[in-house]
């Protein structure tokens, strides 16, 4: 019995030293006892340099350095510098990490590897962030890293990403994410994202590399292409295609298709409305309605004080329409200018057409070619039908000029 109880005592002894672990482990500059490992309580003054640390870590005025830490770290006036991170809560001065951080970290000052949990500081960075970072200043990716976030970044001053954002960005100055942005981006003055932007962004100022899916809520703002919602309290400007509602005091973009709602508007292609007090598009299929419209061929609805436009399908309705090219449809207006042909319906009280018009109602009307003009003066080169109005002038008529009525058809 004695023989196997000293065995055992023996055998125990050599495990405790060939694993290098101590219960208790207190240093100020070199550590008492020279264990790589502690299981239990670890405390320093001033500076230690340690293994891995399971439990409880002390440091007081100084700073630690150590492989690990499974546990719990309380940094009274002193900072750590964890090689392979921390399992469990750091608090200190200063917490820089190495490896990967499963859990709380509280400082003035964080630099972590991977952050699976919270950090929060005046200023809170890591290579990767699943979880929560708050600080006054944030940010996330070194040189070689991804910079990836995946949770919620909050800063009182600025965020900087390196890589993708998944989640809650907000800042009370701005935010900087180099890679695509999903989620929810908010800055007290600007938001910067080198992707794309998928979710919601609100800032008074916002700079989008690539396209928008979703929201857009600024005062300015800047993109590609455009899915959504593009709010603009001064200016939007998309280098690329809008579909959906664009509202700002200046819209600029390339294709419109929905909705585009501004004192000014200066797109290419527009399939919806164009609404605003100046309308510059190329073509537009759907409606347009401004003080000023303008635009090259217009397919649908002009409504205006002023339409301009080259050829239009559909209705001009304004106080003066002129068209560079054919209308087919109806010229509604105090003055209708056309340079080419008005299939329809000419209602003014002046009509110009330099081609052929079916009809013309105006006080006073002229087209090279009419088949029905009414009002105070009708005047035509070639007329194929009738004329009604105190003067008639009919260039191809027996009798040219007539009072009343005048009426020449070619059989």
């Amino acid at each position: 019995m004695k023989r196997s109880t000293l065995a055992l005592f023996i055998s125990c002894a050599m495990f405790s030293t060939a694993s290098f672990a101590t219960p208790v482990q207190l240093a100020s500059v070199k550590n008492l006892s020279t264990d790589t490992e502690v299981n239990g309580f670890q405390s320093s003054l001033f500076y230690s340099d340690t293994g891995t640390v399971n439990g409880f870590d002390l440091p007081i005025l100084g700073y630690t350095e150590m492989d690990q830490v499974n546990g719990f770290q309380l940094g009274a006036a002193a900072g750590s510098h964890v090689r392979n991170g921390v399992n469990g809560a750091a608090i200190g001065l200063f917490n820089w990490h190495g490896g990967e951080d499963n859990g709380l970290n509280i400082s003035l000052a964080n630099q972590v590897g991977v952050m699976n949990g919270a950090s929060v500081g005046i200023y809170s960075a890591a290579d990767e962030l699943n979880g929560l970072n708050i600080g006054a200043a944030t940010a996330v990716g070194n040189l070689n890293g991804t910079g990836d976030i995946n949770g919620m970044n909050v800063a009182g001053l600025g965020n900087y990403n390196k890589g993708r954002m998944y989640g809650l960005n907000v800042a009370g100055l701005g935010n900087y994410t180099e890679g695509t942005m999903r989620g929810m981006n908010v800055a007290g003055i600007g938001n910067y994202i080198g992707g794309d932007m998928k979710g919601f962004n609100v800032s008074p100022f916002s700079w989008v590399e690539k396209d928008i899916t979703g929201a857009n809520v600024t005062l300015a703002n800047h993109s590609r292409n455009v899915e959504g919602l593009n709010v603009g309290g001064i200016a939007n400007w998309s280098e690329g295609d809008i579909k959906g509602m664009n509202v700002a005091v200046v819209n600029v973009s390339e294709n419109m298709t929905g909705l585009n709602v501004a004192p000014f508007n200066k797109s290419k292609e527009t399939v919806g409305a164009n609404i605003s007090a100046f309308n510059w598009s190329e073509n537009t299929t759907g409606f347009n309605m401004a003080a000023f419209n303008r635009t090259n061929d217009m397919t649908g609805f002009n409504l205006g004080a002023f339409n301009v436009a080259n050829n239009v399908t559909g209705m001009n309705l304004g106080a003066v329409n002129f068209n560079g090219g054919n209308v087919d449809g109806l010229n509604m207006g105090a003055v209708n200018v056309t340079s080419e042909n008005v299939t329809g319906s000419n209602i003014g009280a002046i009509n110009v057409t330099s081609g052929s018009s079916s009809s013309d109602f105006g006080a006073f009307n002229y087209a090279d070619t009419t088949n029905f003009q009414f009002g105070l003066i009708n005047a035509t080169k070639h007329l194929e039908g009738l004329q009604i109005g105190v003067i008639n002038v009919a260039m191809n008529a027996t009798v040219p000029v007539l009072p009343l009525v005048n009426f020449h058809r070619s059989f």
